[in-house]
């Protein structure tokens, strides 16, 4: 920092001289962001703007600022990156900063077109196909991503990210072959890189291959042993061979490592259900629904899981709100079927709100009797 310092100074003594100098003050706020001074950065780059509002490299520095400073600033970013590319529409780096502006706003197609104009202008850039491909998978566009890292890797041929994403891309289309060839170069390529063996579990697992994937699961838990979703695969794998006690094990074990792990939680509540511990799986369904709150099927089992131990009252809740939410997606059928079943949930939970409430009445009746009685007890040995 010594050096950014000497540079602010410099700089400081020169706008002394020169007070409308653009540059100077455009340069003066790259100092002060480099320091993570971006209050002073951004009062630097704003009045570079007022002296000169053309000034294309001033615009981008504002718009770095203000993505350093949060997502909540990408917005504001976006429209300093705009503003710069109408000065230099060509210019690779600008285009750069707007994707990572729009990736922050998840505008993920508009990221796109600006990735894939990075592309035309810097031809046979390896990372720049590679986040193309990346972008694509994401859309589920997966040929056309599969299409994309095969042209980087003719450019790089030992870029695992690419093998990676290629693979999960494969999977997607359910080339199983292929999925699992693109795997393999991965781990061959970084035997010491985890998320290269749970791809490669992973494929394997959905391919049917499920010794194979429980070698490449534990290969990953071995090198990275707090990955939880290693462990919510290995549940999967264990599930799929029936071993279901296992299973809970694993898909416990990744909702330790991670407590939000939606996926983990979900598997683990289903799991449950079929080995009938309907209370265990009440649990794990309401920690998933309060992490995802639009999915109709989880309310719908959540309520079948409290009816199984009695609990019709809080059924009541959960299908009702599978109903809306199947409503909402046009599912109409599954709507009247979870509307049918709340209906009958909520007349036994009046059922046992009454046989309670009679209860309760008994066992008040019963204390006043008792009452009435040592009292006369008391009396009677007070006159003896």
């Amino acid at each position: 920092m010594d050096s950014v310092d000497a540079s602010l100074r410099a700089v400081g003594k020169h706008l002394e001289a020169n007070p409308d100098d653009a540059s100077a003050w455009n340069a003066k706020g790259v100092f002060h962001a480099q320091k993570r001074e971006f209050g002073e950065a951004l009062r630097s780059l704003d009045r570079a703007l007022q002296l000169d509002s053309n000034l294309a490299s001033a615009h981008t520095n504002r718009g770095r600022v203000l993505l350093a400073l949060g997502p909540e600033k990408a917005n504001d970013a976006l429209k300093s990156f705009d503003t710069a590319l109408k000065l230099m529409p060509d210019d690779v780096q600008i285009l750069h900063d707007k994707a990572s502006a729009l990736h922050a706003l998840g505008r993920t197609e508009e990221e796109l077109a600006s990735v894939r104009r990075i592309s035309e202008l810097a031809q046979n850039e390896w990372g720049v196909l590679v986040r193309i491909g990346d972008i694509e998978l994401e859309l589920g566009h997966f040929e056309s991503a599969i299409k994309n890292y095969d042209t980087a890797l003719g450019l790089k041929d030992d870029l695992v990210p690419a093998y990676i994403r290629r693979a999960i891309a494969f999977g997607m289309l359910e080339q199983w072959k292929d999925a699992i060839k693109s795997a393999e170069t991965a781990t061959n390529l970084e035997p010491e890189n985890s998320e290269a063996w749970l791809i490669r579990g992973d494929v394997n697992l959905r391919a049917g291959k499920h010794n194979s994937a429980m070698k490449a699961l534990k290969k990953a838990s071995e090198l990275d042993p707090e990955d939880a979703s290693v462990e919510n695969t290995m549940g999967m794998v264990a599930y799929k061979d029936g071993k279901l006690q296992d299973a809970v094990k694993h898909l416990r074990r990744a909702v330790l490592r991670k407590k939000e792990y939606p996926a983990a939680l979900r598997n683990l509540g289903l799991i449950l259900m079929e080995l009938e511990e309907w209370a265990e799986a009440v649990k794990a369904f309401e920690s998933y629904t309060s992490y995802v709150k639009d999915d109709p099927d989880m309310y719908d089992a959540k309520s079948t899981a409290y009816a199984r131990i009695d609990d019709f009252c809080s059924a009541v809740d959960g299908w009702e709100r599978a109903r809306k939410l199947y409503k909402k997606a046009g599912d109409d059928a599954e709507a009247d079927r979870v509307s049918a079943l709340g209906r009958a949930a909520r007349i036994n939970c009046n059922r046992l709100k009454k046989a309670e409430k009679e209860q309760r009445e008994h066992e008040k009746t019963q204390r006043r009797f008792a009452d009435r009685y040592n009292l006369r007890r008391k009396k009677d040995k007070r006159k003896r």
